[in-house]
């Protein structure tokens, strides 16, 4: 799962498949662990590794490669959102904040993700 690309929201954008979309999703986690990323992933990111609606912005104003026809919003939604959790099932993500003492409202189940303690990237 490991890969050195660093995240490409027009990648992103054009992703049809849920092997496409983890990748990333790993790729977007990556960026933000580094902290100097372009998207500003860790001050949008609310104590979680990934925040899925500050990801879907990106990717939503993104645009696709050229020649490539994107699925819509709502399909690239569902997509993502079977891709993060495959990567719970995948031992990848886990749902929650990073850390018991992070202080998040209720509206981020099932949006917001962390990265499995030991799982290198």
């Amino acid at each position: 799962m490991t890969s050195i690309a660093c995240f490409d929201d027009r990648l992103a954008r054009s992703a049809t498949t849920k092997a496409e979309a983890e990748q990333r999703l790993l790729d977007f986690i990556r960026e933000g662990i580094r902290s100097d990323g372009s998207h500003h992933i860790r001050e949008h990111s609310r104590e979680f590794d990934l925040y899925l609606p500050w990801f879907m912005e990106i990717v939503e104003y993104g645009a696709p490669y050229p020649d490539v026809e994107p699925l819509g919003i709502c399909q690239l939604e569902r997509l993502y959102l079977d891709a993060s959790w495959s990567l719970v099932l995948k031992g990848v993500l886990r749902p929650g904040p990073r850390s018991v003492a992070a202080g998040v409202d209720g509206n981020v189940y099932g949006k917001a993700f962390s990265l499995i303690q030991g799982v290198q990237l």
